[in-house]
């Protein structure tokens, strides 16, 4: 279950985002540029609406899928939870909230919690469904128990989720491939690229590439994430970890981020490649915040 799925998403902008679309539906780019002239986080927004359903793209057009006439606050909802992605991490959220003697539903969370399901709380909040009264945060909009408390996910619809997590990952490993393929071929090298996970997840790497060093070329070897384009997030095993270390300034980190309004699914021009791990992003401070329980590891700025 992963909160940060909400991080910089706010109601006001999906709704703003969605109006565009429904407005001019056509291409891609012009609601890009509508909405980014007053709304922010647009890569976020726009994978939000893709990643729940109500948009998808092709090409350079937007195609709604479901254009139906109901309020788009109880259809965005609705959406929300039929993706075990999402509707897993609201409900479970939800299941905080306890009747008071007062009839409402309410919860004061502790600091930890607060912290770990802040993005959550805060979408929750700009869409009025809860507000923070009195020290302590309650459900002010009762119809999302409604949508949510009855909403049931099995271990199969878990089970596709993680599969789904899974192939994004080996599609960002493969797209990878594929680039490092091209950049030695432009090389004149017969140096071949390796996808070593496909049959060795044990390795601690990915893909065994190459760079040229003046006349010489020199092992790479490169472990792949797909993250999220606003702050980068991933998590690093230990196993990973200890192969960064053995491998010093050879050993890199490819960051590419997902974006599934483009035809390859992510964003290539603002991939992260990143060597001396314990430099550049262990003992980095001031780019990187690192949640030691398990190396979780956040973009800061």
């Amino acid at each position: 279950m992963s909160f940060e799925l909400f991080e910089n998403l706010e109601y006001q902008n999906v709704n703003n985002l969605y109006k565009l679309i429904v407005k001019d539906s056509s291409y891609l780019d012009t609601v890009k540029i509508q909405y980014s002239r007053n709304n922010p986080y647009l890569q976020e927004t726009l994978n939000f609406l893709i990643e729940v359903n109500l948009i998808k793209v092709k090409n350079n057009s937007i195609i709604i899928l479901d254009s139906s006439e109901v309020q788009m606050e109880i259809k965005l909802f609705k959406k929300i939870s039929e993706n075990p992605n999402y509707g897993l991490c609201v409900k479970s959220y939800l299941n905080n909230f306890l009747k008071n003697d007062n009839n409402e539903y309410v919860f004061k969370p502790d600091s930890l919690y607060n912290s770990l399901t802040s993005h959550l709380r805060n979408f929750l909040i700009t869409s009025k469904k809860i507000n923070y009264i009195e020290g302590q945060y309650k459900i002010v909009d009762t119809s999302i128990l409604n949508i949510f408390k009855k909403k049931e996910f099995s271990p199969e619809a878990l089970k596709k989720m993680q599969e789904k997590q899974g192939q994004i990952g080996l599609e960002a490993e493969i797209l990878v491939y594929k680039n490092e393929v091209n950049k030695l071929k432009k090389l004149n090298t017969t140096l071949q690229v390796d996808h070593i996970s496909l049959r060795d997840v044990s390795a601690g790497y990915d893909i065994l590439s190459y760079k040229k060093n003046n006349d010489n070329f020199e092992k790479i070897f490169i472990e792949v994430k797909a993250v999220s384009r606003s702050n980068y997030t991933f998590h690093l095993s230990v196993q990973e970890l200890q192969t960064a270390k053995r491998y010093k300034g050879s050993y890199y980190i490819y960051l590419l981020p997902v974006d599934p309004s483009k035809k390859e699914g992510f964003d290539l021009d603002k991939i992260l490649k990143i060597n001396n791990i314990n430099q550049n992003i262990i003992n980095n401070k001031t780019d990187w915040c690192i949640d030691n329980d398990g190396y979780l590891i956040t973009r800061i700025g």
